[in-house]
């Protein structure tokens, strides 16, 4: 497989495993605790830097 396919595939695995995330962690005010929120934006961040490579 080539090194971009294989860039794509871990980005789209680690946004869908972030969106799970952010799903199961909201409130029903549609709020995330401080320490899921810094989880999340951990995730993000490998999402974001996935992308740049």
């Amino acid at each position: 497989m080539s090194k971009i396919l294989e860039l794509r595939e871990k980005r789209a695995k680690a946004w869908e495993a972030a969106k799970k995330f952010l799903d199961s962690k909201r409130g029903e005010d549609g709020l995330l605790s401080a320490e899921d929120t810094a989880a999340y934006e951990k995730m993000e961040k490998e999402v974001v830097d996935l992308g740049k490579e």
